[in-house]
């Protein structure tokens, strides 16, 4: 396999502590991790959990993020 064929394409899944928020699917290139930032419905979230659903199939995987509100995203002037 050539260094092209390596790059796995992510279907999140986001889901928002609470309830009170709407999570989210999103397509991602890089694996999320734990810690960082996420931006969706014009708010930030910050990831607390990540599990895979199941294995990579080819280069594509699917994974669940539990996320928590930190704040509103900064409107674009």
């Amino acid at each position: 396999m050539n260094e092209v064929d390596e790059t796995i394409y992510y279907k999140v899944s986001y889901v928002v502590l609470g309830g009170k928020y709407t999570g989210a699917i999103i397509n991602v290139d890089k694996r999320p991790e734990v810690g960082e930032e996420v931006t969706f419905d014009n708010n930030v979230f910050e990831i607390v959990e990540i599990m895979e659903l199941m294995p990579p199939v080819g280069n594509f995987a699917f994974l669940h993020a539990t996320c928590k509100f930190l704040r509103k995203a900064k409107e674009e002037a």
